[in-house]
């Protein structure tokens, strides 16, 4: 809500600019609007995706790495952003299978706490990982 709240009030405000420079509003200023929210609207989106998905790939490195298993498909949920908008504190659910001993396994992590250090990600609790694994 935060967000949409933003670019209304950004729009608005570029609006308003484009009002005092060219002293009206015309087709043209509009397309100029449209282009500026179009422009923002890529690379927000550009810059989200390309911060959504290093946790998740950190996770999946270091499980691999720390428990000599692969993971073959991934999937998370992130939760704490539903109640605080955190850039240095994470805590994801991860659901995940993986392949050991020629089986194929469905598992579980629940909570894990994710805290990150300048560009380094720290797993709080990674050593005692709540993971639930069944036959898939």
């Amino acid at each position: 809500m935060q967000i949409i709240v933003f670019i209304v009030v950004i729009l608005a405000l570029v609006g308003f600019l484009i009002y005092k420079i060219n002293k009206k509003f015309g087709i043209k200023e509009f397309f100029i609007l449209l282009a500026v929210f179009a422009i923002t609207l890529i690379g927000s989106n550009i810059f989200m995706k390309s911060t959504a998905g290093t946790v998740p790939d950190i996770f999946k490195e270091k499980y691999e790495k720390e428990k000599n298993v692969e993971i073959l498909k991934l999937s998370y949920e992130r939760l704490n952003n539903k109640n605080i908008s955190s850039s240095t504190n994470f805590i994801y659910n991860f659901d995940y299978i993986i392949k050991k001993e020629n089986k194929e396994l469905v598992c579980t992590a629940k909570k894990v706490r994710i805290k990150k250090i300048e560009d380094e990600y720290i797993f709080e609790n990674f050593n005692k990982l709540n993971e639930e694994c069944n036959k898939k």
